[in-house]
């Protein structure tokens, strides 16, 4: 097996979610704060399932 490419950042899927949940807290704060957001953009590098989460 080889070894991973140190560029590499391995995620459990809990801890995914966990950052998922935290992004969601801090975008509410900003959403009170400024209003409505227009549009959600998500950049994927691998399929479409973390941007729909």
């Amino acid at each position: 097996m080889s070894n991973p490419s140190p560029k590499a950042f391995p995620v459990s899927w809990d801890q995914f979610h966990r950052d998922c949940k935290a992004l969601a807290w801090r975008l509410s704060g900003l959403m009170d704060a400024r209003g409505e957001f227009k549009a959600v953009v998500a950049i994927t590098r691998g399929g479409l399932v973390p941007a729909a989460i």
